[in-house]
């Protein structure tokens, strides 16, 4: 099974060949948090269906590139954009490889909110349905009831 551990540890694995050094915060950051940083978060998933042993998934997960900021707390524009470019380009191939799957990304957004930008990445794959191993009771007794039609001759 994918976990969203996993599959957090491989983004970050993609973001550190994409900026390397620089921190990382996972699910929380301090008040006073580092910049140039970045922010992974799990979002959404879905459960979309499947069969009986597996199941359709479907996740976003936030990447947020937080940008040095001057006197005036602003970012630089052009400067954050090459880095939402480069991020985006890296994750462009289609796949994200997570352990010995490759997890399909369906779609990649990015928003600028502030001195910062968020890259939306979305993954689609198939996992193990976790099921308990089931089985019906014996039968304790068994009941039979025959016909006979037209006198047996048929």
């Amino acid at each position: 099974m994918t976990t969203q551990k996993d599959i957090l540890d491989a983004i970050n694995d993609k973001t550190a060949q994409c900026f390397p050094g620089r921190t990382t915060y996972r699910d929380a950051w301090p008040e006073q948090f580092e910049r140039p940083s970045l922010f992974l978060v799990a979002e959404q998933r879905e459960d979309i269906g499947g069969n009986r042993f597996t199941v359709e998934r479907r996740q976003v997960f936030g990447i947020q590139i937080n940008d040095r900021v001057d006197e005036h707390y602003e970012a630089d524009t052009d400067r954050l954009g090459e880095e939402t470019d480069r991020l985006m380009q890296m994750l462009s191939l289609g796949v994200l490889p997570v352990g010995d799957r490759a997890l399909h990304i369906d779609k990649l957004e990015s928003e600028r909110i502030e001195t910062a930008c968020i890259v939306k990445v979305t993954l689609h794959w198939f996992d193990d349905r976790l099921t308990e191993q089931t089985q019906a009771p014996p039968v304790q007794t068994l009941d039979i009831v025959t016909e006979v039609r037209n006198g047996g001759t048929q």
